[in-house]
Parts: structure tokens; sequence; C-alpha cells
């Protein structure tokens, strides 16, 4: 017979390592609140390809963001000033590691209606949400210590007019007004200011690859993943009557992301994260009619997000998380439209600190919380210009979230985010409010 302890350390490396215990979808992370990094999930292989191997035969559907009142949401994280997530997100992929019998590796594939973040750090998500992500395709192999992971993406659309005299071309072709910079707090701010940003789209080349590495000390498994992402970003609208270019300006974006989980006792386990990304937006416009309407800008974009968490196995199934993070995002602008000048807008999370709890209060339903709240924010504003012209904002506005799974049978798995005003009303039915149940839904066949 197992002993307690044994069992403990069992529960816990399932719950860690293994996808057959964890529920897993974009909504259910939303749910959750939290950075995926922190948890076990099939979201996080676009991050850390090497983990495709713990999802082996797996089917999911996402039907993304749906922007409705009280959605999935808090003002404090609001992006529904961002027309490129707008009622956007919606995908469709496969995880398969029975090809050949196994000898393959595991693959996957990805249909996606928008780009996938470069990052999962602070402002990655709203910057260059390609609305015509044409694939991602990842592969992993697990060694008996050792997996490898990779992946490969591509966003591509393109307008090519001509009349014989006069080509104009735009790549990618994108339409849409830019969004407004209304906001109550900092972290609305940012938001749509990477927004902002996440307008210039670009078509997008990426390749990624990662190592997940497990080994054991003090009589319990731990395990490493980390990965590295490089992404070209190209832009070209061209007017050859007019004698005029709009490209790139050899832009790229690099992210670093690595995070560990380390067992420190019989339902616990510490996991520290840490991320990092620069994205180049820049742009150059070259006018052969009129020289003096050329210019170059290098605006980049670029993040770090040092996390840790505790994460304990509670009642065998249920999982609570507490941890704190310190994030900071840079955004250099040569461009002087924004503000007038050439500029640096900072923003940080000094810290932020959150929770989440994950229960199973029957077998086919499954209850998700969560929240977070920063000892401060600090948005600066800096310019270039002498003196120095500076401009600070602080508050420490909240975040919450509450999500429901249900799981039809032992294969099928549907997880929704709850829009909170319907939680007031009830729907039509009990109110006569029309408020929408849910604002995201994903499903998720195992076979």
């Amino acid at each position: 017979m197992r002993s307690n302890w044994t069992k403990s350390v069992l529960v816990a490396a399932a719950v860690a390592t293994l996808p057959v215990s964890a529920f897993a979808s974009s909504a259910r992370v939303d749910g959750l609140g939290l950075q995926p990094d922190y948890i076990q999930d099939y979201v996080n292989v676009t991050t850390y390809p090497s983990t495709i191997v713990r999802y082996q035969n797996l089917v999911y559907g996402d039907l993304g963001v749906k922007d409705v009142s009280g959605g999935d949401l808090s003002d404090f994280n609001d992006n529904n000033t961002n027309p490129v997530l707008l009622d956007a997100g919606r995908s469709m992929g496969a995880y398969l590691g029975n090809l050949w019998s196994g000898r393959l590796g595991v693959w996957g594939v990805q249909f996606n209606e928008n780009a996938n973040p470069l990052s999962p750090a602070i402002g990655s998500d709203r910057m260059n949400r390609n609305p015509n992500e044409a694939f991602t395709i990842l592969w992993g192999w697990k060694g008996s210590n050792l997996s490898i992971g990779a992946d490969i993406n591509r966003s591509f659309s393109s307008q090519e007019s001509s009349n014989g005299t006069t080509t104009i071309t735009l790549k990618p072709f994108t339409t849409g007004a830019l969004p407004s910079l209304s906001a109550n707090n900092t972290r609305q701010f940012i938001n749509a200011f990477n927004a902002i940003l996440g307008s210039r789209h670009f078509n997008t080349f990426g390749l990624g690859g990662g190592i997940s590495y497990n080994w054991e000390a003090m009589g319990r498994q731990h395990t490493l993943d980390a990965s590295v992402h490089y992404r070209t970003s190209d832009l070209d609208s061209s007017n050859t009557g007019a004698g005029t270019s709009l490209t790139d300006n050899d832009d790229k974006g690099i992210a670093f992301n690595a995070r560990v989980q380390l067992a420190t006792a019989d339902n616990l386990y510490i996991v520290p994260v840490v991320n990092y990304y620069k994205q180049d937006l820049g742009r150059r416009f070259t006018d052969t009619t009129t020289p003096a309407n050329n210019f170059t800008f290098d605006d980049d974009a670029k993040a770090l997000n040092i996390g840790l968490s505790a994460n304990w196995v509670l009642r065998d199934t249920d999982v609570l998380v507490v941890g704190a993070a310190f994030q900071q995002e840079t955004i250099d602008l040569d461009d002087p439209a924004f503000f007038g000048t050439a500029s640096k807008l900072t923003y940080t999370d000094e810290p932020s600190v959150f929770a989440a709890l994950e229960t199973h209060p029957t077998g086919w339903l499954h209850v998700r919380m969560g929240a977070s709240k920063p000892w401060f924010n600090k948005l600066e504003l800096k310019t270039t210009t002498t003196p120095v012209l500076r401009q600070t904002v602080k508050d420490a506005p909240l975040s919450y979230s509450l999500g429901l799974g249900f799981r039809l049978g032992n294969k099928l798995d549907i997880d929704a985010v709850l829009n909170q005003d319907w939680a007031f009303t009830g729907g039509w039915i009990a109110s006569g409010n029309s408020e929408t149940p849910f604002s995201r839904i994903s499903t998720t066949y195992r076979f």
C-alpha cells in the first residue's frame, strides 16, 4: 500500500506535469485571471514548445472573446478599445502524439484568427494581433529526462492594385480606425496605447524552440521549461505613381521565457517565472517627389516579467495559486506623432500580487476565480527634449475574474468565462435583462 506521502507526491507531480489531470483551455486561464506560465495548460505550448509532449491527442476550439457589458475582463484590464481584439480570438487546433505509434514525436497545428503573441509578458498580447494568421505548426520529442520542441508561425495578407502606370501595394492589407486613448487608470492607458501600436499590422514569420528538463532532488521531481522565439515583421505600403513607400525598418522581435516547478512539499510546488521580449515597431517612409517628407523611426517596445507563485494541491484535485510579479514595459518612440516629440513611455507593476482558485465541486462542474492587485502601478512619460518633460501617474486598480467548466463524459470539456453583469441579473428569464451569460467559451476533446 502506498504511503500518504507517496500519494501526495504523485498527485502533485500529476498536476504539475501531466495532461491527464489538467483542465485546460484559454477560457480556463482567463477564468483564473493568471498569466498562464504559473499553471500547467496547453495554451502554454506556444510559449514553451517542448511542453507539447504533455498534451498528446487532443482537439480544441475557442470561440474567442465576446465584447459584452460586464465581460471577461474588468476595467483594470480592459481591452475593448482595441478593434483587433474586439470579438476576436477564435481558433482551432489539434495535438497528436500517436503518429506512427509515437515514433514521429508529438505534432500540433493551430488555425488562429489572430496572430499568437510573441511573449506572455505585458504588452505583447496587444501588439500586431494580425487578423490574418495563417498557421502555427508545433513539434515536440520526449526523452527520459529531456524534451525538446519547436514551432513555426506565419501571418500574411496583401493587396495590389494597378492601372498600367501606377501600382499600389499593401502588405499587410488592413482597415479600421485607430483606437482612442480614453482611460480611467494606468492599465487602461497602457493597454490602449499598446492597441495603437498593435494597429500597425505587419506580416510576420517566426521560429521558436525550447527544452523541458526533469530531475529528482530531495525525493521529489522538478521541472524546468525554457524557450526562445524569433520573429520578423514585414510592412510594404507603396504607391509607384505617387512615388511613396512606407516599409518596416528591418523590424524583428525576440523573446526569452523560463519557468521552474519545484516540488517543495507533499502538496506544494514553487514556480518562478521569467519572461522578456523586445519587439521592433519601426517604419521608414520614402517620398521621391518630396524628399523632405522622408522619415525613419526606430520605435520599439520591450518588457520584463519576474514572478513567483506558490501552488497548493487541495483535496487531491483543487488548486490554489498565490504569488507576486514585477512587470515593466518600456516603449521608445522616435515618432513625434504621439506626444509631439521623441519620447519614452514606461509602465511598471511594483509589484502585482495575485491569487487564483480552481475547485471541482462535482466530477462535471469546475469553478474558477482569480484576482490581482498591484502595490502600485506607475506610468511615466519622458521626452527627449532639453529640458526633459516628465509626467508620472500612480494608482492600484483591481482585476477580478470568474470562470466555470463543464466536463461531459470523460473526454469533452467546455470552459467559459462568466460575464460579471449576468451573474447579478440571471439573464432575461430571471430579471428581464438580456445579459450575455459568457464572454469566452472554449472546448477541448481528448482521445
